[in-house]
């Protein structure tokens, strides 16, 4: 895709924000053969080059690269995996401790509203230029402001309300920024996403443009801050529009929808785009924190973390046939345990006893580990598929009386995953535990089904209850921010060290 492929010149962009945050003229005489702000935004490669930079956000692992959201915080809080490196940061999250200094959080926060920065110096210069074809202008702002309603989604569905800004920051800004309410934020994501649907293209017919932003991404989005608000009839409505489209659909292998040699397949709605030109410094690392740690490097290549390794609970919550052999496909296509082979190096067996490095539990996830990598992979995160806006699609027919219907979307993912179609006349609470039980075992390590959604239906404590083997450990009654519904993570001490205009979520202590 052209913002990875070019990803050397969202450098351009870093040197813009810098300069646009500087009021003062430096000399009277403007050059003509350096970058200022008096230069650029002239053609259109100069505003594809700051969209650019605008994409190139999603690569951090702290917006969109599905290690601090998917694995730190969303799969970790459930439960279903498990940090194996069990650094401080770590053990705050998987205990449900959540301090306003954590690590983790403090870079989510910031890195989402880089992002932030990024997209309204994108909307408020293009949107000055007036030598741009108005067509091209338009999809140029309809990509920065579905971009700009991504970051805004992870921090209002995390954190609640939060500082809304949709201008450009420069040297003279007021940066003391008070909170809005959560509805506030929550409009705006809409606004933006409604404004990406209506200008942009269901499919890029550039090669040179794939990745990018579309008409099916937005609505798929959009649904997402539906099901958030409780506008289940408007969801049900987007998610017509987004199977209407005729461009999504589910793999038949399970384990094809990961693989870098068919990315951006139909089935990925939207992904984190990655390359492995550069020597792989547009790469990833999830290849090594999926890999055991201590393997053969014939397999890994140039190293292995094993960082987030599945829970016994996980595993033992697949079904299983009559001789106990787990029968979802989704397993045996991206996990392998004890005696089994790697899916695709399969001289690679995990050993029956295990090295406590490999894998606490006996189990890896293989999702993003295909083969071994020289430099960082170039496979891309998938930030959301299909058969997520599938169980979407279901859970807004079930709030809106229509839970037969619901029950044929969950039975499409469940027939992909060679099993058993469930009954179409289940209750509306049954209904919904289906829809929660098929988020658990399709998207484990994904940016969804773990404590997100979890937390947006206010099923969260719940299900650790019931399921995570350390729940006494957690203490939960010590921790009063886990009674709020939903459960915010706290303002970071770092975002308030320069914002004194931000007040603490509820439960946790005050700033000082």
């Amino acid at each position: 895709m052209i913002y990875m492929k070019l990803f050397a010149r969202s450098v351009f962009f870093l040197v813009l924000c810098i300069l646009a945050s500087c009021s003062d003229k430096f000399l009277e005489q403007t050059p003509t053969d350096v970058l200022t702000n008096a230069n650029f935004f002239r053609t259109e490669s100069d505003a594809q080059s700051a969209l650019i930079g605008a994409y190139a956000q999603l690569q951090s692992e702290s917006t969109y690269g599905n290690v601090v959201d998917a694995a730190n915080l969303d799969w970790t809080m459930s439960g279903d995996l498990y940090e194996q490196d069990q650094n401080t940061p770590r053990v705050q999250l998987e205990m449900l401790s959540l301090p306003a200094d954590n690590l983790y959080i403090g870079q989510m926060y910031s890195a989402l509203y880089q992002g932030v920065s990024r997209t309204n110096f994108v909307i408020t210069r293009v949107g000055q230029m007036t030598n741009l074809a108005q067509q091209t202008k338009a999809v140029i702002l309809a990509q920065a402001k579905f971009l700009r309603a991504l970051y805004y989604y992870k921090l209002v569905s995390y954190f609640g309300g939060v500082s809304l800004i949709t201008t450009e920051l420069n040297a003279s800004s007021k940066l003391d920024i008070p909170r809005s309410t959560a509805p506030e934020v929550w409009k705006q994501v809409e606004a933006d996403l409604t404004e990406a649907v209506s200008v942009l293209p269901a499919t890029w017919q550039s090669s040179t443009d794939v990745g990018r932003a579309t008409k099916g991404a937005a609505l798929a989005f959009l649904v997402r801050t539906y099901l958030w608000q409780q506008k289940y009839t408007e969801a049900v409505t987007a998610s017509e529009q987004l199977v209407g489209l005729n461009v999504y659909g589910l793999l038949p292998n399970f384990r094809d929808v990961f693989r870098k040699t068919n990315e951006n397949n139909r089935e990925m709605v939207f992904s984190t785009q990655y390359s492995s030109v550069n020597d792989g410094s547009e790469g990833n690392g999830l290849d090594v924190r999926s890999a055991p740690r201590g393997a053969p490097s014939t397999y890994i290549g140039r190293g292995a973390n094993s960082n987030f390794v599945p829970q016994t609970a996980w595993i033992n919550a697949f079904e299983r046939d009559a001789n106990g052999r787990i029968k979802d496909l989704r397993y045996w296509g991206v996990i392998i345990g004890p005696g089994e082979p790697h899916q695709d190096m399969t001289s690679f067996v995990m050993p029956l006893t295990f090295p406590n490095p490999y894998t606490k539990t006996g189990y890896i996830v293989t999702k993003y580990w295909f083969e071994p990598n020289l430099v960082s992979s170039p496979q891309n995160a998938p930030i959301i598929r299909y058969s997520e806006a599938l169980l979407n699609y279901a859970e807004a027919l079930n709030e809106t009386g229509r839970s037969s219907d619901a029950m044929k979307q969950v039975n499409i993912v469940r027939a992909r995953a060679g099993l058993t179609a469930k009954p179409l006349d289940l209750t509306k609470d049954q209904v919904l535990d289906a829809i929660f039980y098929e988020r658990r075992m399709e998207f484990t390590w994904e940016p969804t089904g773990a404590f997100t959604d979890l937390n947006r239906r206010g099923r969260f404590m719940d299900f650790i209850k019931a399921n995570r083997a350390d729940y006494a450990k957690i203490q939960v009654e010590t921790k009063p921010w886990l009674n709020q519904r939903p459960i915010l993570l706290p303002i970071p001490q770092s975002a308030w060290d320069v914002n004194k205009s931000l007040v603490q979520n509820t439960g946790y202590p005050a700033f000082k």
